[in-house]
């Protein structure tokens, strides 16, 4: 099957790759050549456009940073809108509010195209082996065609409901996920302080009932100061503000997510923006004194 991955950052690198190790073909397409270079060398073919990228393309994925990475790869000459054809399925699997995927759905039906938001849970690793866990909206007969493919790339695919519904999940899970990694750096900085074995309180909440691949993963990174990238704190930055964005059209107040946001904005005001998500024990370090 041809597909295309447009946006070879860190998690369309990671499909890109698991597409290929399953034989399919994959034509990419990034605005920086140089990031696509992982995905070139194990045979992905380059194009200089995304709609070059998406011409012979069944499928064609994108995943890109934030809305104006994606108005770019969309629009002009160049972009995918122009190309787009019917019998084409786009899936944006980006990170983006419902009223942006609902736009790119209209975009691409106006084309005879079909649509899919599919964002993901999930970062480098599952992205690269095949493990995301993927919440998709779109019309129920577009979302089972696509479901062999989505099932290539994720562990686990849920049908949220229609096209926008996908961006819905991902936004209350990233508010959840944010809260979660907030909440365990400041509970180390306090048992960092009070004197106690942080590595000891890392195996006991791995036994008890709030047990999570999180606290396990971001607690280590967090004790050991290893900040080596997966998620960037500055999309945690992004995310955080699509929730209070989102959360306000509706009316609904997530005073927690304001919180967290806020605090996450310091972290990338201290210079760690480029750092993993998990950095951000470094601004609760800063607030008690204590490394």
């Amino acid at each position: 099957m041809n597909i295309a991955v447009i946006g070879t950052g860190i998690m369309g690198t990671g499909i890109g790759l698991t597409l290929l190790s399953k034989g399919h073909t994959v034509h990419c397409y990034n605005r920086t050549r140089e990031n696509a270079q992982e995905l070139i060398a194990a045979g992905g073919k380059y194009f200089s456009s995304p709609a070059e990228a998406a011409k012979d393309a069944e499928y064609i994925i994108i995943f890109v940073w934030n809305k104006e990475a994606l108005y770019n790869v969309l629009n002009g000459e160049s972009g995918l809108v122009m190309g787009a054809r019917q019998g084409q399925i786009y899936i944006d699997m980006s990170t983006q509010l419902p009223e942006t995927a609902k736009e790119e759905a209209k975009m691409f039906k106006a084309k005879g195209a079909d649509f899919i938001d599919a964002p993901v849970h999930g970062s480098k690793a599952e992205a690269r082996n095949g493990g995301l866990w993927i919440m998709a909206g779109a019309d129920s007969q577009v979302f089972a065609k696509a479901l062999p493919l989505l099932k290539e790339i994720g562990e686990t695919v849920h049908y949220m409901g229609p096209v926008g519904s996908g961006c819905v999940a991902k936004l209350c899970g990233n508010h959840l996920v944010s809260a979660i990694v907030a909440s365990l750096g400041e509970s180390l900085v306090m048992a960092k302080k009070s004197g106690i074995n942080s590595e000891e309180l890392l195996k006991l909440w791995s036994e008890v009932d709030f047990r999570s691949p999180i606290i396990d993963g971001v607690g280590h990174s967090m004790i050991n100061h290893e900040f080596d990238v997966s998620f960037h704190l500055r999309t945690m930055v992004k995310d955080t503000e699509l929730i209070r964005n989102y959360s306000e059209s509706i009316g609904v107040p997530v005073l927690i997510s304001n919180i967290v946001h806020e605090l996450n904005k310091v972290g990338q005001n201290m210079g760690w923006g480029e750092q993993n998500a998990s950095a951000i024990v470094k601004v609760f370090e800063k607030f008690a004194g204590v490394e």
